[in-house]
C-alpha cells in the first residue's frame, strides 16, 4: 500500500495562489526542495493533508 499525501503550496505571489500535488510521503523534501528553488523569495506556505509544514530558509523541508 502507497502512502499517498494532499502537498498543497498557498504561495501569495503567485497566480494560482494554490498549488495541490497528490504525492507519496518520501516525495515531500525534493518536491519541496524543486519549490523553494523556483520559487524563490516568494511568501508561501506549505501543507501536508492540512498540516502547516515548517521550510527552513531555502524552502527546504526543515528537519
Amino acid at each position: 500500500m502507497t502512502d499517498i499525501v494532499e502537498l498543497k503550496f498557498v504561495n501569495s505571489d503567485a497566480r494560482p495562489k494554490e498549488a495541490v500535488v497528490h504525492c507519496q510521503r518520501a516525495s515531500i523534501a525534493p518536491i519541496m526542495a524543486w519549490y523553494g528553488a523556483y520559487y524563490a523569495g516568494d511568501r508561501y506556505a506549505v501543507f501536508s493533508d492540512g498540516h502547516k509544514l515548517t521550510k527552513d530558509r531555502n524552502g527546504e523541508l526543515a528537519a
